[in-house]
């Protein structure tokens, strides 16, 4: 007998695509796509010049800004809170089904569409314009959902209000770590820095993403560091999945 939980693989993608994917899709047609056509409209041989490529360059990092942190809240966010709030997991196990093998299965799902998604977006641009590296794009999604997609199941795991405390905690983290990167004397006390260090390496993953997207090499203590903390956040999530009752 097919084991059951991959039975509701098509549920977790029609999920993720109607549910997660849809706002930050429409949201970059309105910021990128929009703009795009105008300018090709308008002149297509403006790519010839300067001017042209820059303002697609332009387009295209308004695009990476907006959904790669939207697009990774979205999907990391309420895979295990939401069905607990709503009641769903009455019924996806009332069956024998594995519990924690079903959410790494939500987790994986999330993740491969989320890359894919903005690989696929990727395309269209260079399609469209000017090339863009695919391969990159889809690196620096992925590197975004194992970080941001490790802690989501982590605090999904413990609290309804995961949302709201994945988006404070990445913001934080950023803010912190972007200042205490600022070269010369530290512009935080001495405990803030030492936060800065433990929190979720947002900055470092940003950071990668730049050299992701440039082409250039990528700093493997930053790298390791993203992929470390994720992981780690991943794991404790499956952790607590298992020792925490589900439904409470």
């Amino acid at each position: 007998m097919m084991p059951r939980t991959p039975r509701y693989l098509g549920y977790q993608l029609g999920d993720y695509l109607l549910q997660r994917a849809s706002l930050p899709l429409i949201l970059v047609l309105f910021v990128g796509g929009l703009p795009l056509y105008a300018l090709l409209h308008n002149d297509r041989s403006l790519l010839a010049g300067p001017q042209g490529p820059a303002m697609v360059r332009q387009l295209f990092a308004s695009t990476v800004a907006l959904f790669l942190p939207l697009g990774a809240f979205l999907a990391a966010s309420g895979i295990v809170s939401t069905d607990r709030h709503q009641g769903h997991v009455r019924f996806y196990f009332a069956r024998p089904v594995n519990v924690v093998g079903f959410y790494v299965q939500t987790y994986v799902v999330h993740g491969v569409c989320f890359t894919l998604l903005f690989g696929l977006i990727t395309w269209v641009f260079g399609l469209l314009a000017l090339p863009q590296s695919i391969a990159g794009a889809m690196g620096a999604a992925a590197l975004t959902f194992v970080l941001i997609g490790g802690l989501g199941l982590l605090l999904s795991t413990l609290t309804r209000f995961d949302g709201a405390l994945l988006v404070l905690l990445y913001l934080v983290s950023f803010t912190m770590q972007q200042i205490a990167a600022i070269p010369g004397r530290p512009q935080l006390p001495a405990w803030a820095m030492f936060l800065a260090r433990i929190l979720p390496p947002a900055h470092p993953l940003d950071q990668l993403r730049d050299h992701l997207f440039a082409g250039s090499p990528l700093d493997m203590a930053q790298l390791w560091h993203v992929l470390a903390y994720g992981a780690a956040a991943f794991i404790l999530g499956l952790v607590a999945l298992r020792r925490l009752p589900l439904a409470r």
